[in-house]
């Protein structure tokens, strides 16, 4: 059994706790958290041992990794405190808050050599293997990518409505889907041209965040796409919408985790059956245990490439014009 550490106890890191557990192949055996009464109560829950401070607790601890569940401005000093103890670790997305502190976060891994892994968890899922096997060997550049994420966010005060703490829809939630997209295409996305509006809630001292943002974006293979994140809408609406020549496959969240469309004529349906959260930290696992960085899906510095895509994002929302997207 892995002895795992995490580092921020709140939802996600208690999640995260218990996904450990279910695997069967860990447990957590202490937790640090700046309000030190998350920590005890996780470490009563699951046994261990309680820190206020991640130093303490990693030099304290015989640890065989450790899982970073802190705020994305909170994470350069418990990476690189990481690095220093050469631990692998599995990080909640987004991977940084800045470009900066992901640059930071890069060089401290790779001085390190540790295998470390973000939290997109639809890299993960059924859904995306299959969809990535049957788009292989076809022409990607020509093809045509749409994605929707629509929600009664508003209705669910919280830290995301301060574009300064989550980075808005986009950085928050809609991360996952940009990031959903560069993977299944096998693609990078190299411009984009975003606007911004409030349809539902007016922006205030309370509420920082456009609640409905479009996208136009542009892979490097030559492939086009939108993307549109509304808070404006009672009901789901989750899915990525990919149109070649000759197939349309669309993986649709809204309900079910389920793909479906046609391919050369055929038609295409598939349900997952797995929990991609769980899957996740499997994978991440069997990393640590011995199957190394090889078996991880989304990297630090892969996952900063879609850090960068939402930055600008948000910065082309902001200075209205289309902006190129640079690698880390």
């Amino acid at each position: 059994m892995l002895r795992i550490g995490i580092i921020g106890v709140g939802g996600l890191g208690t999640r995260h706790a218990q996904y450990v557990v279910d695997t069967g192949k860990g447990r957590p055996v202490a937790f640090a958290d700046t309000e030190v009464a998350k920590a005890e109560a996780a470490a009563e829950e699951h046994g261990g041992n309680a820190y206020g401070d991640f130093a303490q607790m990693l030099e304290r601890e015989q640890l065989d990794a450790v899982f970073v569940c802190t705020p994305a401005q909170v994470r350069v000093g418990p990476i690189q405190a990481i690095a220093e103890h050469k631990l692998p670790f599995f990080c909640e997305k987004p991977p940084a808050a800045t470009m900066a502190d992901a640059r930071a976060c890069i060089d401290a891994i790779e001085q390190a050599g540790i295998i470390n892994s973000i939290g997109f968890m639809y890299r993960w899922s059924q859904v995306t293997d299959r969809m990535r096997e049957l788009l292989d060997g076809r022409s990607i550049g020509s093809c045509m990518i749409r994605g929707v994420w629509a929600c009664a966010f508003w209705e669910i005060p919280g830290y995301y409505f301060i574009q300064e703490k989550s980075g808005g829809p986009i950085g928050d939630q809609g991360v996952h889907l940009i990031d959903a997209a560069r993977y299944m295409m096998q693609d990078e996305i190299t411009a984009v041209h975003a606007f911004g509006s409030n349809t539902i809630i007016p922006k205030t001292d309370a509420f920082t965040v456009e609640d409905t943002i479009s996208t136009n974006l542009q892979f490097r293979s030559g492939a086009i796409g939108t993307y549109l994140h509304s808070w404006s809408h009672r009901g789901w609406v989750w899915e990525i919408d990919c149109i070649g020549e000759d197939f349309r496959l669309v993986w649709d969240l809204s309900e079910r985790n389920r793909l479906w469309g046609t391919v050369d004529g055929e038609e295409v349906s598939f349900e997952a059956t797995d929990d991609c959260y769980i899957t996740e930290v499997n994978g991440f696992l069997d990393a640590v245990a011995g199957g190394g960085q090889s078996m991880i899906r989304s990297s630090f510095a892969d996952a900063a490439r879609t850090l960068a895509t939402t930055l600008k994002i948000n910065e082309s929302v902001t200075c209205g014009k289309p902006l190129e997207v640079e690698a880390p």
